[in-house]
């Protein structure tokens, strides 16, 4: 039977084997029923070994799916694209989304902070607004994050003001939620070209129009391997910020 949709999950990894193989066995006991799911690794040539890991995941996987008696069609696929060199968080999603086919778009991180079991709960909302940005929030109400310092809550709220009245986003939570999903054509549609590593504040700021959708969710500070948080994101994020608020200036002159 042909599936109404395609969703395809990204996840961009750097040094993240300790997490890769129980993230996907986690996203696929939360695959939606209805719809075919596309699961794109985006490794950054992890010198951890990532690739290797997640594709022999993959080989066994399709081995044993063969060997299944019921066998029946798979509700999902999995691939990796490997990048031979590191050069931000963006252009790795932008790799990955380029690969991918389906009609939706789940962007995720692979340090299992973003709860898998929030995947039908996200589609779903987005099956029923398919015109929206679907956003898992940590501000929202019954939201929450669970293990950082205060240190790193006090950067991430103070990036969420920075965001909410530098750049005019005002009717979100959580402008930097690296857990969010929405149709392909509104990234089709946009020019992404800033270096941060928050790619949902540039869709934001770039499609004003498009109703937005907030589901509360606990982020879960990472429990193997190391946080990616260093003084070159704060950079990349005022930097990012900076050129935001350029386009949206040029934007109200036109």
């Amino acid at each position: 039977t042909k599936n109404m949709y395609t969703i395809s999950i990204i996840i961009p990894t750097y040094n993240e084997s300790e997490n890769i193989i129980k993230l996907l066995d986690k996203i696929k006991e939360n695959l939606s029923s209805n719809v075919f799911t596309e699961i794109i690794i985006v490794d950054d040539n992890s010198p951890d070994g990532t690739s290797r890991v997640a594709q022999n995941y993959i080989d066994s996987d399709v081995r044993s799916n063969r060997k299944s008696a019921n066998f029946e069609e798979k509700q999902y696929s999995i691939k990796i694209i490997t990048r031979k060199i590191k050069n931000g968080l963006i252009p790795a999603l932008l790799e990955g989304v380029k690969s991918s086919h389906g009609d939706y778009v789940l962007i995720m991180d692979a340090d299992f902070s973003h709860p898998p079991e929030m995947i039908p709960k996200i589609i779903e909302k987005l099956l029923h607004n398919s015109n929206s940005i679907v956003i898992a929030s940590r501000y929202t109400k019954d939201g929450s994050i669970v293990g950082w310092p205060f240190k790193r809550r006090l950067i991430s709220k103070a990036a969420a003001v920075i965001a909410k009245f530098g750049l005019n986003v005002h009717n979100v939570t959580d402008p930097m939620s690296g857990f969010f999903a929405l149709p392909r054509t509104i990234l089709q549609n946009l020019k992404i070209d800033t270096k941060g590593y928050k790619i949902l504040l540039e869709i934001l700021v770039k499609s004003k129009d498009i109703p937005i959708f907030e589901i509360p969710y606990t982020f879960m500070d990472r429990k193997s391997g190391k946080s990616k948080m260093g003084s070159s994101v704060i950079f990349d994020y005022i930097s990012s910020v900076w050129q935001l608020y350029r386009y949206g200036r040029n934007h109200q002159k036109k």
